[in-house]
């Protein structure tokens, strides 16, 4: 299993973290129960991500807009 580094971390995007919880899934594929905190936290973490949406669209949620 390789990976490419990451060049910046100035913006995490949704297609980013779709590819970390893969690699988390793995993970926990290879090693076991041991490793299954790793890969909820990044579910919670997309999850969030996923139903954030943009920052507009976040505030007009906020304003019922």
């Amino acid at each position: 299993m390789f990976y490419e580094p990451l060049k910046s971390l100035d913006e995490v995007t949704l297609e980013m973290m779709e590819e970390f919880l893969l690699v988390c899934a793995e993970i926990v594929d290879e090693r076991g129960p041991i490793a299954q905190p790793i890969l909820d936290r990044m579910e919670k973490e997309y999850l969030a991500m996923k139903n954030r949406g943009s920052e507009a669209d976040r505030i007009r949620k906020l304003l019922g807009r």
